[in-house]
């Protein structure tokens, strides 16, 4: 079948992509330990991922009893490499499983098109749990007044390959649409104060969407910025300048 042949293939991807020299779990991250016991430490790299992909299309989720919490990654198929590439980097660190996402469908409810995609999530931490309640308040998804502090190159690079689209000779646009119009605002401001990266703000055409456009004359400082944390299969989404 179709994901047959295109989980052997992420297989070989995998395998590829991954250090030779991989690091082992550090005994807190077991699967077996206890989410109570389960506390970090979690160094800026791992905080910006995480972190940059709750801006973008990450969510998080907390256990039954409350106990802990933990993120979930899901991307379409044409960006499973970029997945894979998530899931290995959270991997050797010692935050997640090691069996590779296989690629999973589903059926549209509106237009019965079958949809591949690939779909995994961290080790529950206690840790983790600051981040879920500054990011979620009666279940949405909101931006907390610190994100300016974790909003480093690589997380504004997660961001990007997460939510981000280029408009050739235009600019690149955030798909912010889930947040508030303050939110939005909020966000851009860090963006020209931490980055000096110009943008306006766009309604999307529904009620109450906004996106943020980085203006053309930002755009080189953008990638200074973002392209040694973008992977190559995300290129496209910055190269035409």
């Amino acid at each position: 079948t179709k994901c047959q042949k295109w989980n052997k293939l992420s297989s070989l991807f995998y395998r590829n992509q991954r250090n030779v020299s991989s690091s082992a779990l550090l005994p807190f991250n077991s699967p077996r330990i206890n989410s109570q016991k389960r506390i970090g430490p979690h160094n800026i790299n791992v905080l910006s991922i995480l972190i940059g992909s709750l801006l973008g299309d990450g969510h998080m989720e907390k256990d039954e009893h409350g106990f802990g919490s933990r993120f979930v990654f899901y991307q379409y198929k044409c960006n499973g490499e970029y997945l894979l590439w998530l899931h290995s980097s959270l991997t050797d660190l010692g935050y997640c499983k090691k069996e590779i996402p296989l690629i999973k469908t589903r059926t549209s409810n509106k237009t019965e098109l079958i949809h591949y995609y690939f779909r995994f999530r961290t080790f529950t931490f206690s840790s983790f749990n600051w981040i879920y309640d500054s990011f979620y308040i009666n279940n949405r998804k909101v931006i907390p007044n610190f994100i300016g502090e974790y909003l480093t190159p690589l997380a504004l690079a997660i961001w990007i390959m997460d939510d981000g689209s280029l408009y050739k000779n235009k600019g690149l646009k955030f798909c912010t649409n889930s947040f508030t119009l303050k939110e939005i605002k909020f966000l851009q401001n860090i963006l020209l104060e931490k980055y000096n990266l110009k943008s306006t703000i766009h309604k999307t055409g529904l009620i109450n969407q906004y996106n943020i456009y980085i203006l053309k004359s930002s755009m080189n400082d953008l990638i200074d910025i973002v392209k040694p944390h973008i992977h190559p299969t995300m290129m496209y989404k910055i190269i035409n300048y």
